[in-house]
């Protein structure tokens, strides 16, 4: 394990406190361009429970775009369900189904959400998992401080916005900001800026996320937010989802 590595999941609450938990719950306000653009702007109009299961990539979101229905990723099948378990509409092997520049389903958009609220939720301490590839890669000023970068490539198992990212670490070993293409919105490259870092039960969490365009030398488009998400109320549990 790279030394940064180690030293930011000590900053964020340490190994032996990760291993305890299994599930984490919190209440998010999402919103953002890309909502609207896919015709999923409902989905921000109200904040809902994000659930997920540290050990695996499962995310649950309650309610979802409506009382009493729920939305549940996984990386081969995505669902939207009753609160009873009635399921209304699901897609297998999401990630193939996703056209450029075209509308989401319901179905599309619990797997966007899905998997990337089960990515951010879990760095830095996923990053110790097989198969993944950390390379520290030199240092990067912003903002008048200087963040070390770190190049993580994941395998094709694991499902994210794009299989390389660059990770950003202040001196404190926290994560500051997170570099990727996404996928299934065909490639379009972000910068994503965690923010107002806050301890529950013994993990550090970001409260505040903020995602903007990312032009050829690297810098952001603050001018427009594509997502944000606002999270509170993180609750953590020993019992798998």
């Amino acid at each position: 394990m790279l030394e940064l590595i180690k030293s930011s999941i000590d900053a964020h609450g340490g190994l032996e406190r990760w291993e305890q938990v299994r599930r984490i719950s919190a209440t998010l306000t999402p919103g953002g361009l890309a909502l609207q653009l896919r015709g999923q702007e409902a989905f921000a109009k109200n904040s809902l429970r994000v659930t997920i299961d540290t050990r695996k990539q499962r995310t649950v979101f309650d309610p979802f775009l409506a009382r009493g229905h729920i939305g549940i990723f996984e990386p081969y099948r995505t669902a939207v369900e009753t609160s009873e378990g009635a399921v209304l509409d699901e897609l297998q092997n999401p990630r193939d189904s996703f056209v450029p520049e075209a509308p989401w389903s319901a179905p599309q958009l619990a797997y966007f959400v899905g998997y990337a609220m089960w990515t951010y939720l879990t760095l830095p301490f996923s990053l110790v998992r097989d198969g993944i590839h950390r390379e520290e890669i030199g240092f990067h000023n912003e903002g008048g401080e200087s963040w070390r970068a770190v190049k993580v490539i994941f395998p094709r198992s694991y499902v994210t916005h794009s299989s390389e990212q660059v990770l950003y670490f202040d001196d404190k070993g926290l994560i500051r900001r997170q570099d990727y293409s996404v996928d299934v919105a065909a490639g379009s490259v972000a910068a994503h800026y965690l923010y107002d870092h806050q301890e529950f039960d013994g993990i550090i969490f970001p409260t505040r996320r903020r995602i903007y365009p990312r032009g050829p030398d690297q810098l952001p488009n603050r001018d427009v937010v594509i997502m944000s998400a606002d999270l509170t109320g993180f609750e953590l549990s020993g019992v798998a989802l």
